[in-house]
């Protein structure tokens, strides 16, 4: 596939640090994916940035005796630097307030819909908290959803997907100071999504999604489109450009959809990743999942019928932690960079693709992260390197005596191309899984070290001292392609085991193509035994 690519993948809240369930999502996929898709021919920027303006953020400033400003810019760094060190490359990082076009763009678009009839005043009830004298909305407010019964925050609800108006939830009671909340009448400026359920319906016709986020469009579209608020009463944001509503805040959601396209400004022109034949796929989790498939097309295909939608939006479920859901407010966590301190990047990322919550809720527990990484993965992969770093070293003086491959050499290679054709599947669209990529090249480990079982009875016999080395020589082969598989999951350990096949350059610039042509390793190269400790169990 060749091309431009826009990989995006939510922009948190810098209301607190990362955690692992934060990264099992969005982050790590979109990670995986962007990476395979560049050795694949594709040019791609990948792009996330941080919420600055989330009431999420006022609402912990408020609790700490602090602003908001100073919460969301420590936050910020703290999550740009977790995504560094867990091995998140990304290309830009979009600041809200630290960028002009981020403010223009959101104004800009906002201002032309409104002019275009598709944002309209509405006044319609708002839960008041009266001992804070506070609107409470969004991260103000929270209650009973009325659609699914859940717990739920003002406008959105995490568990079942579906927008509320805040005065619609059960029991609305305040976040900050936990007093019942009144509703009281107050007008702000709506978008009305039903008169753009054409574009909606054909936007979710062409677009790549599961099941749980087709199922969640489907139900809005047949109970009727909603109105969404799209500015709030608060000081915290960026004005509304209307006259009458200046003192009010544009929607947070309403502001990302703007700020997806001025984080690709930061890359140059924006227009050249978001219109013309440039593909976007999007990462997010599912309660993320209405603003994504809803909101936002709705918002650019009204604003500007040359965007280009996403042609993919991948989402996941909730990670949670022993059972219980990962919050950041309980603090019920374990906290990204803590975890970094302990355990190497690879070793995360390589269990959290393998037990991510593609398509139903997961949960970490040390005990199982102990049990597959290191009392079952690594021990295997380590295992078969250190054997094969002494077949490698006894093969050494027979690999070029002429003789012919022996068929068993000949079969390692093949079903090793084929097994890293699967792998490039897994990570590719439609069917994204990264644990099915770490499952197929488990499987080429395993078949690879029983070739080698298998050869070990040939060292040593008279004339059969080259069959053995070039049997050697075609797993040697297949760690090269196990290098090249695992790179976009555990890139620190893809390039350790490449360099220690004394192969030239990085393993993220093999192209997909020559890998699957094969690489040759002859049987006496590189020095697996003691270059590879990232392999070895902790």
């Amino acid at each position: 596939m060749t091309g431009n690519m826009l990989v995006t993948a939510t922009p948190p809240t810098p209301n607190g640090e990362l955690h692992l369930g934060h990264l099992s999502g969005p982050y790590l996929a979109a990670d995986v994916f962007a990476r395979h898709q560049r050795r694949s021919g594709t040019t791609v920027a990948h792009l996330s940035g941080i919420d600055d303006h989330q009431s999420y953020t006022d609402a912990r400033a408020v609790r700490e005796g602090t602003t908001a400003a100073r919460v969301a810019d420590h936050y910020g760094e703290r999550i740009v630097r977790a995504w560094a060190d867990s091995g998140v490359r990304l290309d830009a990082v979009g600041r809200p307030r630290a960028m002009p076009l981020h403010r223009e763009l959101t104004r800009r678009i906002f201002a032309d819909l409104y002019e275009r009839g598709d944002i309209v005043a509405r006044t319609r009830p708002l839960p008041y908290c009266v001992p804070c004298e506070r609107w409470a909305y969004e991260g103000y407010v929270s209650g009973g959803c009325p659609y699914c019964g859940s717990r739920s925050g003002g406008n959105s609800c995490e568990s079942c997907g579906r927008s509320n108006d805040c005065a619609d939830l059960v029991g609305p009671r305040c976040t900050i100071c936990g007093a019942e909340c009144e509703p009281r009448p107050c007008e702000r400026l709506y978008m009305p999504l039903e008169r753009h359920r054409k574009a909606l319906e054909e936007f979710w016709g062409d677009t790549a999604m599961n099941g749980h986020l087709t199922a969640l469009c489907r139900s809005l579209a047949d109970d009727g489109l909603p109105e969404i608020a799209v500015t709030h009463p608060a000081d915290w944001g960026i004005e509304a450009p209307v006259d009458g509503f200046t003192d009010q805040r544009i929607y947070v959601w309403f502001e990302m959809a703007a700020g997806y396209l001025a984080g690709a400004g930061e890359l140059g022109d924006w227009r050249a990743w978001w219109t013309g034949d440039a593909r976007v796929v999007q990462f997010f989790g599912y309660d993320n999942g209405f603003f994504h498939a809803v909101l936002f097309p709705a918002i650019f295909s009204a604003w500007d019928p040359d965007i280009t939608l996403p042609k993919a939006l991948v989402s996941n479920e909730f990670y949670r932690l022993d059972g219980a859901k990962f919050s950041t407010s309980r603090q019920h966590a374990i906290w990204l960079l803590d975890a970094l301190d302990r355990t190497p990047a690879d070793h995360l990322r390589l269990f959290l693709c393998w037990d991510r919550p593609a398509a139903a809720q997961t949960s970490f527990t040390q005990e199982t992260f102990d049990s597959f990484l290191h009392g079952d993965l690594l021990p295997r992969w380590h295992g078969w390197l250190n054997d094969l770093a002494h077949r490698a070293r006894t093969a050494h003086s027979h690999t070029a005596d002429g003789a012919p491959a022996p068929a068993a050499a000949d079969r390692l290679r093949t079903r090793t191309r084929r097994l890293l054709e699967l792998v490039g599947e897994a990570y590719s669209l439609p069917d994204f899984a990264p644990r099915s990529a770490i499952a197929l090249l488990d499987l080429l480990v395993r078949e690879a070290a029983e070739a080698g079982w298998d050869g070990d009875h040939l060292s040593g016999v008279s004339g059969l001292a080259g069959a053995h080395a070039q049997g050697v020589s075609a797993q040697l082969s297949a760690a090269a392609a196990l290098a090249v598989g695992l790179y976009p999951v555990a890139p620190a350990m893809a390039q350790q085991l490449w360099a220690a096949l004394r192969l030239r350059g990085d393993v993220a610039d093999v192209p997909w193509d020559r890998a699957l042509q094969g690489i040759g390793v002859p049987a006496g190269a590189g020095d697996l035994g003691t270059a590879c400790d990232l392999f070895a169990p902790r």
